[in-house]
């Protein structure tokens, strides 16, 4: 009698060919947030600070810049004694 394994979703998804098409696809999204970013840019180091990081089961696309907070979601800048709209850039990859 066949049976299901209650972590088969943990063993494709480490699979090689799984594992390949993750990456196409973060490669792809880290594509359209860099094209977001590239309009807004003044020093480059947001789109510098982009890398995907591979682990176990996937590929995340995490930004490196200590500044990539404040610059995609924007903030009070304290000095211009203003809010400051963020470039929303990172958002370019759930859609």
């Amino acid at each position: 009698m066949a049976e299901i394994r209650p972590d088969l979703d943990a063993v494709v998804a480490g699979l090689p060919g799984v594992m390949g098409v993750l990456k196409l696809e973060a490669e792809e999204r880290k594509a359209r947030i860099t094209a977001k970013a590239a309009l807004h840019v003044e020093t480059g180091e947001f789109i510098a600070g982009l890398k995907i990081k591979r682990h176990a089961k996937g590929y995340a696309i995490v930004n490196e810049d200590p500044l990539a907070a404040h610059k995609n979601w924007g903030g009070f800048n304290h000095r211009a004694n203003r809010h400051v709209d963020g470039i929303h850039a990172m958002e370019a990859a759930l859609w």
